[in-house]
C-alpha cells in the first residue's frame, strides 16, 4: 500500500491525459517506462495492454507487448473514449510521477496536528478518558533536519502512520497495553538507516525519504526486540 494512500481520485479522462502526457515525453527522447494498464470498457468488456496514445475527448491507443516490450509483430487497438468506465493500472507507483494525481504532501504544522492526532487516539484507544483525566499520552515528536522539504514531509507522514499501525497491534496483543504504556514517546528524525527503535520509555524513527517506509510488521518487531 505504500504510496497508494497519497492517490486521489480523479475523472477516467484526467487520468489517461496525465498518463498521455507520460508517453508524450517518451516520444520525444526522455526514458520513460511503458505504462501497462487495463481498460475497462462498456458491456463489460475490458482491453489490456500498454499505452501508446491518448487524444483529449476522442480516444486511446494501446498496444500489447511481449515480454514488456513493443515489436512490430504486436497487435494494436484504438478504443473509443465514450466507450471507457474505467481503467486498472497494475503499477500504482509510477503514478508518484504525476503531481495532478497525488495529494499535496502535509505542511509542517499539518503533519504536526497529524502526529498529535495519532498519538492521542492511540492513548484513547487503550485508556478512554485518560487525556482528560491528566494521565500520560503518548507524544510524537518530530526533529526536522532533513525532512522539511516535499519528499521528506511525505516519508514523514506514511513513516507516523506506520508506526501507529505497529503500536496498534502492540496493544492488541496479550500483555500489550502494559507494553505499550511504558512508552512515552516517539521521535521522528532523518537517517539512512530507516526504521525504529525503542530505548526504554522512548522510540526513535529514523525516516530516509529516498527508501520505502518498513512494513508495518518490521517495526512491530522491532518494538518487542526493545523491550
Amino acid at each position: 500500500m505504500e504510496g497508494v494512500q497519497r492517490l486521489v481520485a480523479r475523472k477516467v479522462e484526467k487520468l489517461l491525459e496525465a498518463l498521455g502526457t507520460q508517453v508524450a515525453r517518451g516520444r520525444l527522447g526522455e526514458e520513460v517506462p511503458p505504462i501497462p494498464l487495463t481498460l475497462h470498457l462498456i458491456h463489460g468488456h475490458q482491453l489490456t495492454g500498454v499505452l501508446v496514445d491518448y487524444v483529449p475527448r476522442e480516444g486511446v491507443l494501446l498496444a500489447t507487448t511481449k515480454e514488456g516490450l513493443l515489436s512490430r509483430t504486436e497487435s494494436v487497438s484504438y478504443v473509443d473514449l465514450a466507450s471507457v468506465v474505467a481503467v486498472t493500472l497494475s503499477a500504482p507507483a509510477r503514478l508518484a510521477q504525476l503531481p495532478l494525481l497525488m495529494r499535496p504532501a502535509l505542511g509542517r504544522e499539518d503533519l504536526l496536528r497529524h502526529g498529535e492526532r495519532l498519538a492521542k487516539a492511540l492513548t484513547e484507544q487503550f485508556w478512554p478518558g485518560e487525556e482528560q483525566l491528566g494521565g500520560q499520552i503518548l507524544r510524537y515528536e518530530v526533529e526536522w533536519k532533513g525532512l522539511d522539504d516535499e519528499s521528506g514531509r511525505r516519508a514523514l507522514e506514511e513513516a507516523m502512520n506506520a508506526v501507529t499501525r505497529a503500536l496498534r497491534l502492540m496493544g492488541e496483543e496479550r500483555n500489550g497495553r502494559d507494553n505499550l504504556r511504558r512508552i512515552g514517546r516517539i521521535q521522528f528524525t532523518w537517517g539512512k538507516q530507516m526504521g525504529l527503535t525503542l530505548q526504554g520509555e522512548a522510540g526513535r524513527m529514523t525516516v530516509d525519504p529516498t527508501a520505502p517506509t518498513p512494513q508495518v510488521q518490521a517495526l512491530r518487531k522491532a518494538l518487542a526486540m526493545g523491550r
